[in-house]
Order: structure tokens, then sequence, then C-alpha cells
């Protein structure tokens, strides 16, 4: 059984900050070349990495703004 303390809560802000992470990796290995994986960077990969981001980013954006819209309303 897994102790709750070591447990760790993946969040959004996580997620949005593992993709700004692979965008510099990606762009740090170049086009053309592999990652670790095997798999070779191209444009394609940054680009549908960067569109993702900006989906991720826009829902946090969205859920921030509700969040503040309904501050103190139940």
């Amino acid at each position: 059984m897994i102790d709750n303390e070591s447990r760790r809560k993946t969040t959004l802000s996580d997620i949005i900050y593992f993709y700004k992470q692979q965008i510099e990796r990606f762009k740090k290995i170049g086009i053309g070349n592999q990652t670790e994986f095997n798999t070779t960077v191209t444009d394609r990969l940054i680009d549908i990495t960067l569109k993702r981001l900006h989906e991720l980013q826009q829902r946090r954006d969205k859920l921030i703004f509700i969040a503040r819209s309904n501050n103190g309303i139940k």
C-alpha cells in the first residue's frame, strides 16, 4: 500500500510545466535528431506539443476565471 504522503497529485500546472519542458528539450535536441526514445524531433512534433500546451493553458485560465467569478458563491 502506498503511503498518502508519498503519493503526488498531478495538477494541471504540473502538466503545463511538463509540456513547456518538452518543447525546450525538443528545441535543444534539434529538428531531425532523435530523443532518448528514438522519436525524431520534427516541426510537426513541436507544433503539436505547442498546440496542446496552449489548450491546457486556456483550460487553466478558464478555471481560474470561473473560480474568481464564483468567489464566495456556493
